[in-house]
């Protein structure tokens, strides 16, 4: 018998009312806007129910997936048969939310392969036969990841929609609070969020506060990304910076030209590498050169963060170094010009591979090499984002080969110690216009310090004069470059004449201009002597022992004015001792111009060298000899001049150039010249 028609009738509004409500509880995401809203018809019926509060998440990747594919596109997805779609989204954070929001808006048919980037074992191999599989029964087939060549290969290859999701804009923002709060915001700032991953720009949206406060907050969490509190020189004066500042100002320009369409990205420097000791502003550099090329947002990060940001496992640390270049894409992608810089700091920490051992290389292979395909798709000149890269070391000679080799880090920029207007430069910033006047002097003292040291000097000149209830002078910075120390006069003796013996030698060899000497024990150094070494032409045997004797003369003068010599001279690689043995071995070793023409290497690799090679340390430790021989032949026929120069120092603790050159003048037996034959032996 069959049952009554209205009783079947009624069956099926409540059949398919239970279906809505189980699929919006499985995806947590609103369904499309079909007729009344659910939750405001659930109010009609029962006004005492609580309103749920809105999905900030569902709201804000909705916005910015339906910005991304025009409707009539959206419309074929809801309705297609056996479709091959792809969809590139902004960051790992995005691939999950934004599976479950396509769940919602275009039906049961599609079935999904997505890829965050984290798992390795995810890879263009895999997946393929299901995608196959699925496309031949007319299931549509969407593959959601963060970068195309992580998605199963068939499907990439298949395609008949390929989506390329963009980080939420002004307007997308402003769509998404209004559908939040139900109150518009108003116009927003280009780049309103700007280098924020979905997670952050989703804990700007909280239930009760007003659009305003959202705006804030987005604000607010761009800046502190971006370090936009942080003051930074201008890279056109920067000159402390040396060649690194030549390369930004190319850059720069670059840039400006290609967001202009006079140049193709292609024709754009994309990386570079910046190697010196601690302190020299290798981490500074790219906020100035940020800056310099238009304010382009810029992500820092770091191999060690990489690690400690994470449970340490291989997977977690290769998805670390993702997340890094996704929020690198969603900053350029923001950007008002299209470029974003990405600062990875310690690359040094990526070992050079083929220096490790068969077990470690095991481990870290996967690692380097997915540093190398992530580089290689960043600084494509096919590929969407545009991403310049900056890495950082102070030890370049650990690095991987690979990473430096043309098309990756290919500029490799030592940043050195700054000259005199360097130093001034970098005092002129932290200074902030606080004192006028010539810095000239106190740059003179500060000469040779790291940019570090310059900034501590500054601010202990501060400290002086706050505490003295004052403004601050060029006096106070003079006594934070050189403070009042008390010397014992034994040691301010063998001080004044070490640095004195080395100045008066590079005048009376002619080997250079003397810049200054300035007398301190803080440190440790005992002091130093700057000269403008000449260097018109290419160092020959001649030039580089002259060199090698103005530093050893030193030691001689401790040795012929005080009795002994100290442990001043030697103790370091860079002592005179130190230097000179390179110097010495590269004569023999790195340039042939003494004994066989062969190389065996360079700069202070060639101590190893020296130390396993019996011939090549007899041969150094005799020429050092006799070079010694020189210095000391130098310093006795310039007695006086040493001493006086010595005193004068003792007395003042700085000497300029011309000061030494004053105090000298009449005193100095210029050296004889040997004969050609002879120098050239």
């Amino acid at each position: 018998m069959k049952k009554p028609k209205q009783k079947t009738e009624r069956k099926i509004p409540k059949t398919f009312a239970a279906l809505r409500a189980s699929a919006a509880a499985e995806s947590r995401f609103d369904l499309p806007e079909t007729g009344e809203p659910e939750d405001d018809a659930a109010q009609r019926r029962d006004p005492r129910q609580k309103q749920r509060p809105p999905n900030a998440t569902a709201i804000v990747v909705a916005a910015t997936f339906e910005a991304a594919v025009p409707k009539k596109l959206r419309r074929r997805l809801a309705h297609g048969r056996a479709l091959a779609v792809t969809v590139v989204v902004p960051g790992p954070d995005w691939v999950t939310p934004v599976e479950a929001y396509a769940k919602a808006a275009f039906g049961h048919q599609w079935r999904f392969h997505t890829r965050v980037g984290s798992d390795r074992r995810q890879s263009a191999s895999v997946g393929n036969d299901e995608v196959a599989h699925d496309l031949s029964r007319g299931f549509c087939v969407m593959g959601i990841g963060v970068d195309a060549a992580l998605l199963p290969s068939a499907l990439t290859k298949a395609a008949d929609i390929a989506v390329r999701i963009d980080p939420p804009d002004a307007a997308v923002l402003r769509k998404a609070i209004a559908k939040f709060t139900r109150r518009s915001p108003g116009d927003l700032e280009p780049g309103i969020a700007a280098g924020l991953d979905l997670h952050a720009v989703v804990a700007a949206f909280r239930p009760g506060t007003g659009a305003a406060a959202i705006v804030r907050r987005l604000e607010s969490s761009s800046a502190a990304g971006r370090g936009a509190s942080d003051r930074v020189p201008d890279l056109e004066t920067a000159v402390e910076f040396g060649e690194a500042r030549t390369w930004g100002l190319d850059l720069a320009k670059d840039i400006s030209d290609f967001a202009k369409n006079k140049i193709p990205w292609s024709a754009v420097d994309r990386g570079i590498c910046l190697h010196s000791p601690p302190g020299f502003g290798k981490s500074w550099y790219p906020k100035v050169l940020a800056k310099a090329c238009g304010g382009i947002p810029l992500v820092s990060t770091s191999v060690g963060s990489w690690f400690a940001e994470s449970p340490g496992f291989l997977d977690s640390v290769v998805k670390k170094q993702r997340e890094a270049y996704s929020l690198a894409r969603a900053a350029a992608a923001a950007s008002p010009l299209g470029v974003s810089l990405l600062h990875i700091d310690e690359i040094d920490a990526l070992p050079n591979r083929a220096k490790l051992s068969d077990r470690n290389l095991e481990w870290w292979n996967v690692l380097v090499s997915e540093a190398l395909n992530l580089m290689d798709s960043t600084l494509s000149a096919r590929t969407d984002s545009h991403i310049i890269i900056c890495g950082s070391t102070n030890a370049v000679e650990r690095v991987d080969p690979a990473l430096l080799r043309p098309g990756r880090l290919e500029k490799i920029v030592e940043i050195k110690p700054p000259d005199l207007a360097g130093t001034i430069n970098i005092l002129k910033f932290h200074l902030d216009g606080e004192v006028g006047g010539d810095l000239t002097g106190v740059g003179a003292l500060l000469q040779g310090a790291t940019a570090a040291e310059i900034m501590h000097a500054v601010r202990t000149a501060r400290r002086a004069a706050r505490h003295a209830g004052r403004e601050l002078t060029i006096e106070d910075l003079e006594r934070a470059a050189l403070p009042i120390e008390t010397i014992p006069p034994a040691r301010l003796f063998r001080m004044a004449v070490h640095e004195a013996a080395h100045a008066v030698a590079a005048l009376v060899l002619g080997v250079g201009t003397v810049q200054q000497i300035v007398l301190r024990e803080s440190g440790g150094t005992g002091g130093h002597t700057v000269v403008d070494f000449f260097d018109a032409d290419l160092s020959t045997r001649a030039d580089m022992e002259d060199r090698i004797v103005a530093t050893l003369a030193a030691r001689e003068a401790e040795r012929l004015l005080t009795g002994t010599v100290s442990v001043g001279s030697g103790g370091a690689l860079d002592s005179d001792i130190g230097i000179s043995t390179v110097q010495v071995a590269q004569i023999f070793a790195s340039f042939g111009m003494a004994g066989d023409p062969t190389y065996l290497g360079t700069g202070p690799g060639l101590l190893a060298e020296i130390a396993s090679n019996p011939d090549l340390r007899e041969r150094v430790g005799h020429h050092m000899r006799n070079l010694e021989r020189r210095a000391a032949r130098l310093v006795a026929a310039n007695r006086g001049a040493v001493l006086a120069v010595a005193a004068r120092l003792a007395e003042k603790r700085h000497l300029v150039g011309a000061e030494v050159e004053e105090i000298v003048r009449g005193r100095l037996r210029p050296r004889r010249r040997r004969p050609p034959a002879a120098k050239a032996a």
